[in-house]
């Protein structure tokens, strides 16, 4: 998919990267000079110094052939203008937006910007994924699609220990996607994989559901 984001900030250069690792084609609009000089030095020539809000510039950079348009800088105005400009101007069918002050984001959703990203959500929910004792992280809210990305760890008491995850009676709809080890070690949920105190198991469930997913492997 060819991916444009707008912002070379340290959020946007570092999903940037992940993007290009990932085998995507990316390009970053960045308005400063020196950082799109970083990036170039960092990713090679998947940089465009301009400014994403402009026609002219989104234009240079292809934006009508577009599979996605991210906006991931610290200006939530410019964030906000950047998506709509991509939506309306170029008819690129997925806009996400970074919106920095939480109080903002339904005006976002009021003007068409419906899949956001709520920066000072996801610093609170990474916090509170490392205080012991959580039983349930919310990783990734996709709020437009009705459902959660989390992350539940497992207690030393829990009587899924020593299950394998797949026979697990969970709520219908909801997927496991991943077992992390207590040592980081990421695991593919299989018949061979058993649960073990202090794993992780990431999860895409929708809300109302969450409550049984986390009785499901704590209790």
């Amino acid at each position: 998919m060819y991916i444009i984001v707008v912002g070379g900030g340290s959020v946007g250069a570092g999903l940037s990267g992940q993007l290009v690792e990932m085998g995507h084609e990316v390009l970053v609009i960045e308005r400063s000079q020196d950082r799109c000089d970083l990036i170039r030095e960092d990713l090679g020539s998947v940089v465009l110094h301009g400014d994403g809000c402009e026609v002219a510039t989104l234009t240079e950079a292809g934006a009508d052939r577009a599979d996605i348009f991210i906006a991931m800088t610290d200006g939530d105005e410019d964030n906000l203008v950047a998506c709509q400009v991509a939506q309306h101007r170029f008819h690129i069918g997925r806009a996400i937006a970074r919106v920095n002050d939480p109080s903002r984001e339904k005006l976002f959703k009021q003007l068409g910007i419906t899949s956001t990203v709520n920066a000072a959500e996801t610093m609170v929910n990474g916090v509170l994924h490392e205080i012991p004792g959580r039983s349930l992280t919310h990783l990734v809210p996709f709020r437009h699609a009705e459902v959660n990305l989390t992350g539940i760890r497992i207690p030393s008491h829990a009587a899924a220990i020593g299950k394998a995850v797949l026979d697990i009676q969970l709520p219908e709809g909801t997927g496991v996607a991943l077992v992390v080890r207590a040592d980081g070690t990421p695991l593919v949920p299989s018949a061979d994989i058993v649960l073990q105190p202090d794993d992780e198991v990431i999860a895409l469930t929708r809300p109302e559901d969450e409550a049984a997913l986390v009785q499901a492997l704590t209790r």
